[in-house]
């Protein structure tokens, strides 16, 4: 590592070469050309390692950030953790740039991708399960056939090499064990256990590659003093960054449901030795979580989620009281065997998870419940999950980079800086994108809609959509900030559409995906959901139409809690918090259609609020320089010159 100013201009300056003319690339990939806003990022990320400074940059769709910052990582033999939102990055930070790197750049260079411990069979679950299926279970004996012959000859354990062969997720979860489940030091078969051995590669890597969910559970087990996942590391690139607080809210949250329970009273009917006292204190474990969980239903309704304000965790506080004092008798008559203090341990932390979901912090901390036809669910989640990483990360480790395409509301970092937490010193970036957006994008807004609480928006929805999907030929995702509007306009328009119409929920999101590009030109009618990770590079996505601006529920339990923190500090929470990731989410939006130089794309957005709200100004300046207009006959005349793509 460079240890002075002069050493640290150098490595710049060969990060740079790396990525200018003489670049080494030259020879793996055909056409490569130097592009100014790459070199200008990779001198930053490079710069930032070496100062140790975080490092917060905003990279346009198509400034190639994988490279940007993967090069000086390699170059300056750091070993570092690149941490994913999704796991379509993940497999292509695996198996094409580092692939690249190492044919370039570094023929020793070694890389290990590390899921979380329930993407690995559990050898242990696996022949208890193999003895005793569970015939109840849909697919049980193909799961079997599926399993046994893959066992005996798989190498890493990781279930995604069958995942797509038939076997149901419900059989997934009987061979796999969560961080609850996992025995850890006490597990028969902890010297063949295919976690620990993907970590023992891991360990012996220069770059690692992890999702955000593992990374953050890692930092959580540390913080906790309860081992580790991951092995240690000297930098971390948070790529896809924005997805980041998300997660650390669920990892540094706490949540009781119905689902987890039934799973630990399963576990508990087979790992058990069984007597007459476990049976007893197991049967009242199930009557106090019946009467808990069918409280929370009672309290959700119909809303499907709430804030628990006082009266609610009064309400909740005796059945909550009963389940958490059947827990811990229930933990004291277990023991006998390794498998039954494991259990016990299980017994006692949802019974101390109970106890703080009853306790919020006003202010730092929310309890609220969601209810749904399959699960009731406790939570208590961190109103700011800045602290938290703070806490567990930035006190440890400076050298740390943030990036994604879509962080600066408008070209301002300062929101996205305070939401993670990281310090006013913290480098700051934002390269915008290579892309000629007034020549490939197009943003229609129509000039005449309902507002979307009126009665007649659905109808007009589906009246815009219909025109405009025959304009781009199909070849469109229709994104819906609802589920009832997404049922309304996909039932109406399913039947009169000339184009294969797919629906979210009809198959699995991948499968809906391959579908899309196969089919093409298809129509995807889904939520806005299907913006994020998604990618349809080339003329099978040309249109993203969108029924209304996303913005975040304002009685969401966790939007409404930021909402009033900020409030109280005398901002505004709607400027401060609502506009800002509303803005980021229609650029995500946009994001979806510009994968490469030669693509072009329709972004419909059929709010009225666009042009009738002084807000509205901030999305339209977000989305520049794409030009605006509200005439269908330049929709049409857009995708008339398409020249030669091939819309099919």
């Amino acid at each position: 590592m460079p240890e002075n100013a002069s050493d640290i201009q150098k490595a710049v300056q060969a990060v740079e070469r790396c990525l200018g003319v003489q670049s080494p690339l030259v020879q793996e990939l055909s056409g490569f050309a130097p592009r100014p806003g790459q070199q200008k990022m990779a001198a930053a990320v490079c710069s930032s390692l070496c100062w140790e400074n975080p490092l917060l940059v905003e990279a346009g769709t198509g400034t190639g950030k994988t490279l940007a910052y993967l090069i000086p990582a390699v170059l300056l033999g750091l070993k570092t953790v690149v941490s994913t939102g999704t796991k379509t990055l993940q497999d292509q930070v695996s198996q094409k740039e580092l692939v690249l790197l190492k044919k370039t750049l570094h023929p020793g260079l070694r890389w290990a991708v590390l899921k979380g411990r329930a993407n690995y069979l559990c050898l242990r679950r696996y022949l208890d399960f193999s003895r005793q299926p569970d015939l109840s279970l849909p697919g049980a004996w193909r799961g079997l056939a599926i399993l046994e012959p893959w066992v005996q000859s798989t190498a890493s354990g990781d279930l995604d090499q069958v995942r797509g062969e038939g076997l149901y997720e419900s059989i997934i979860a009987e061979v796999t064990a969560n961080s609850e489940q996992c025995m850890g030091g006490r597990c028969p078969k902890r010297d063949q256990c295919f976690f620990m051995e993907a970590r023992a590669r891991a360990a012996e890597a220069d770059i690692i590659v992890v999702n955000h969910h593992l990374f953050l559970a890692d930092l959580q087990l540390k913080s906790g003093g309860h081992g580790e996942a991951l092995p240690r590391y000297q930098a971390v690139v948070f790529d896809e960054a924005h997805l980041l607080p998300e997660v650390a809210t669920q990892i540094f949250g706490v949540t009781v449901s119905a689902r987890r329970l039934s799973v630990f009273l399963r576990d508990l009917g087979k790992e058990s030795r069984g007597g007459a006292e476990i049976m007893r204190a197991s049967a009242d474990v199930q009557d106090a979580g019946e009467k808990l969980f069918g409280a929370v239903r009672r309290l959700a309704g119909s809303r499907g989620s709430l804030s628990l304000l006082q009266r609610h965790l009064d309400e909740l506080a005796q059945p909550g009281e009963e389940l958490r004092g059947a827990l811990e008798s229930l933990a004291a008559e277990l023991g006998v065997s390794d498998e039954e203090e494991a259990l016990a341990a299980r017994a006692r932390v949802m019974a101390e998870d109970l106890m703080a979901v009853a306790q919020p912090v006003p202010g730092l901390s929310v309890a609220w419940a969601e209810a749904h036809s399959h699960n009731s669910l406790l939570h208590l989640s961190p109103v700011e999950v800045g602290p938290h990483l703070e806490a567990a990360l930035y006190t440890e480790m400076s050298r740390l980079v943030f990036t994604s395409a879509t962080l600066a509301a408008a070209g301002n970092l300062e929101p996205a800086r305070i939401r993670l937490g990281l310090g006013q010193d913290t480098d700051r970036l934002v390269v915008p994108t290579p892309f000629v957006l007034d020549k490939q994008a197009l943003l229609y807004v129509p000039k005449q809609m309902p507002p979307p609480m009126n009665r007649g928006f659905v109808d007009a929805v589906a009246r815009e959509v219909e025109e405009l999907v025959n304009l781009s030929r199909g070849r469109a995702f229709v994104l819906f900030t609802s589920h009832r509007n997404l049922e309304a306009v996909s039932q109406y328009l399913s039947p009169r559409l000339p184009f294969t119409c797919l629906v979210q929920g009809e198959a699995p999101r991948m499968k809906l995906l391959e579908r899309f590009v196969e089919e093409s030109p298809a129509v995807l009618f889904a939520t806005a959901s299907f913006w994020q990770g998604v990618d349809v590079p080339g003329a099978a996505l040309s249109a993203v139409i969108i029924d209304k601006l996303p913005f975040s529920p304002p009685d969401d339990p966790l939007v409404a809690a930021r909402m009033a923190k900020l409030e109280a500090e005398g901002k505004s929470g709607f400027s401060q918090l609502m506009l800002p990731e509303a803005v980021l989410s229609l650029r995500q939006g946009l994001g979806r259609l510009l994968r490469t130089h030669d693509d072009r794309g329709l972004l419909a957005v059929l709010d009225i609020r666009l042009r009738s709200k002084g807000y509205g100004r901030v999305f339209l300046r977000a989305l520049k320089p794409a030009p605006v207009t509200a005439s269908k006959e330049d929709v049409a005349e857009f995708f008339a010159l398409e020249g030669g793509r091939d819309p099919a």
